[in-house]
């Protein structure tokens, strides 16, 4: 056979699917593709960056590891379009020695990144000064100080969240009645609360009642502290709680493990909640049943 009629041609746009299956299956492999040709090149450097992850703890199995430095350099390497189009999720876990430089380092971040749809950051404070960007944030995990206390429900930030766990609060001197804020947030269906103590989960437990009555839109509200409650708690408040079924313990969680499987494939803790709630509704389950056991791949 002539070794030239042999020679196959792919379709532009055949060729193009499967560069980015082979670039979105093993996002670290990006660099080596983007050698092949500048069409490919075009074709998946975005993807390199579609998930941001900056921590000395975490990372995502064959994605590329980003740290301060490199991140610093990148975003400046292009124009703030790139990565306004490119970047859709970002965590960024944990402090550094100087808290100034990881507050600026994170607006840097995202007044670069203002297409983000998931956000991780330890803390809310960085926002601030963001609370008036148009950002098209979906899914928000951070303090609930000082979002949810000086940054208005009208605020563009909040515009099209849908999902928010709110971690803390850092003490129980702070104020914890969200309730009126978070009813207002226009968009918001999901709402977790991260205690990681008693102390920490004690000050938001009535709250809770109150947002339910109070944000009809709201389909899920789960807890994530999975000890047992106070007594006085669980007359005051627990009992009445569990008869919406819209409330949720969930107990077992892994934080991270669920952000990673929320933006891969959305098979985060939201969605056996969910499931969770319908069998609660459908009768399959005691509806008075409240709590439930994460259950992982």
């Amino acid at each position: 056979m002539d070794p030239v009629s042999s020679h196959v041609v792919l379709p532009l746009e055949l060729e193009w699917q499967i560069f980015e299956i082979c670039a979105c299956s093993r996002p670290v492999t990006i660099p080596k593709l983007m050698l092949v040709a500048r069409r490919v090149k075009e074709w998946v450097e975005p993807l390199l960056y579609r998930t941001i992850v900056i921590s000395v703890i975490y990372s995502i199995d064959g994605h590329p590891d980003f740290t301060e430095d490199i991140l610093w350099t990148v975003l400046r390497s292009k124009p703030a379009a790139f990565f306004r189009d490119s970047v859709r999720h970002v965590l960024i876990h944990g402090t550094w020695d100087d808290d100034a430089d990881w507050t600026d380092f994170v607006r840097f971040v995202l007044s670069i990144c203002t297409g983000v749809q998931t956000l991780f950051v330890s803390q809310s404070h960085p926002l601030l000064e963001l609370s008036t960007m148009p950002f098209g944030l979906k899914h928000l995990c951070t303090t609930f100080m000082p979002l949810l206390i000086d940054i208005p429900s009208t605020s563009p930030l909040f515009a099209q969240l849908t999902h928010l766990e709110l971690i803390g609060p850092a003490s129980t001197d702070e104020n914890t009645d969200i309730s009126t804020t978070v009813a207002l947030l226009p968009r918001l269906t999901h709402l977790s609360f991260n205690e990681e103590s008693e102390e920490a989960a004690v000050p938001f437990i009535p709250s809770y009642l109150t947002v339910l009555q109070n944000c009809a839109s709201l389909s899920v509200l789960i807890s994530l502290w999975d000890h047992d409650y106070p007594e006085d708690l669980l007359s005051q408040y627990v009992h009445a709680l569990a008869k919406d079924p819209r409330f949720v313990v969930l107990d077992g969680t892994e934080w991270f493990r669920d952000w990673e499987m929320e933006v891969l494939d959305g098979s985060g803790y939201w969605s056996q909640a969910e499931n969770f709630i319908a069998k609660r509704r459908s009768g399959e389950i005691d509806a008075r049943e409240y709590r439930m056991s994460r259950q992982y791949p």
